[in-house]
């Protein structure tokens, strides 16, 4: 699925912590989002790859 502005994805930080987080900006395969954390405060992650690793932002599963 192609990212686009408005998309609700999960965002993973340095911690391996996972966030809700929707993307604000899309450049080919990077993105930036607003990222809420578990106390609900908002921060940004800029130029961000997806991916399943640390600092990055994947698709959240299906259910």
């Amino acid at each position: 699925m192609k990212p686009s502005i408005g998309r609700i994805v999960h965002y993973r930080d340095t911690e391996g912590k996972t966030f809700a987080a929707i993307i604000t900006w899309v450049l080919d395969d990077v993105v930036n989002l607003a990222v809420w954390n578990e106390f609900g405060r908002q921060f940004n992650a800029l130029n961000v790859r997806q991916g399943n690793g640390a600092e990055q932002w994947d698709w959240p599963p299906r259910v």
